[in-house]
């Protein structure tokens, strides 16, 4: 397995990080509560043998996971929710 992808994200900058494809996590790399940066890894998709990041759009605070390792997914599933960062 090789590492792959740069990952879904949902509409750009809502905070709803949708998986990119049909396939199973591998692990979830946030939880609720946890600060995060746009482009930060949020979990990894194993999808036709290669595992994808799934990455997050925009900056904030994870307020819902919606996913764990094992689980299988569709594509457009909903896998975290961020709040996103106030504008300064």
């Amino acid at each position: 397995r090789r590492a792959g992808g740069s990952g879904g994200g949902g509409a750009a900058g809502t905070g709803a990080i949708a998986v990119p494809m049909q396939g199973t996590i591998v692990r979830v790399e946030v939880a609720v509560g946890d600060a995060v940066e746009a482009g930060q890894v949020v979990c990894v998709l194993e999808a036709m043998k290669m595992e994808n990041n799934v990455a997050a759009d925009v900056a904030g605070t994870v307020a819902e996971v919606k996913v764990e390792a094992g689980q299988a997914v569709a594509s457009g599933d909903i896998a975290v929710v961020i709040t996103p960062a106030a504008a300064e």
